[in-house]
C-alpha cells in the first residue's frame, strides 16, 4: 500500500510539472474560450500556473535533498488552495474555467497530502501498556 502511494505521489508530482508547462503553452487547456481572455486577467492565470510550477520543482527538489514529507503537505494544501481560488476567481470574473483544470488540482492536492499521510497510515501502532505505572513512594 505504501508503495502504491508513494508511486502515486511520483505520477502527481511529473503530471503537475507537465501540466503546468502545458498550460503555460497553451491556455486553452484551463479557459477553454480564450480567444477574448487578455490582459490583467490573462496575466494573473499564468502567474499562478507560474508559481504552482515553480513551486513544485522547488519543493519536490527539497524533498529529496532532505528526504522529509512536510513539503509534500505544503504542496498538497497549495494545490487544494488553487482549486478553490481558482472556482472563485472564476465566478467574480465570469470566467468559464475548464473542470479539468479544477479535478487535476484537487487530485495534486489530495495526491501529495495522502503521501504525507501514507507514512504515518502505515506506521506500527504502538504497543499498548498492560502494566501500571510505577508510584513513587512517600520519601520515608
Amino acid at each position: 500500500m505504501n508503495r502504491a502511494i508513494t508511486l502515486n505521489f511520483h505520477f502527481a508530482v511529473w503530471l503537475s510539472i507537465l501540466g503546468g508547462i502545458a498550460v503555460l503553452g497553451n491556455l486553452n487547456l484551463v479557459i477553454p474560450e480564450a480567444e477574448g481572455f487578455y490582459g490583467p486577467m490573462r496575466n494573473n492565470l499564468f502567474i499562478v500556473v507560474g508559481y504552482l510550477l515553480i513551486s513544485q520543482i522547488v519543493l519536490w527538489y527539497f524533498r529529496y535533498r532532505r528526504g522529509s514529507r512536510i513539503e509534500a503537505l505544503l504542496m498538497g494544501l497549495i494545490f487544494l488552495l488553487t482549486a478553490g481560488g481558482v472556482e472563485l476567481y472564476a465566478m467574480l470574473n465570469d470566467l468559464p474555467i475548464s473542470q479539468i483544470f479544477v479535478f487535476a488540482s484537487v487530485y495534486l492536492g489530495a495526491a501529495h497530502i495522502l503521501y504525507y499521510f501514507g507514512e504515518h497510515m502505515m506506521a506500527e501502532p504502538r504497543p499498548e501498556r498492560t502494566s501500571e505505572p510505577k508510584r513513587r513512594g512517600s520519601g520515608i
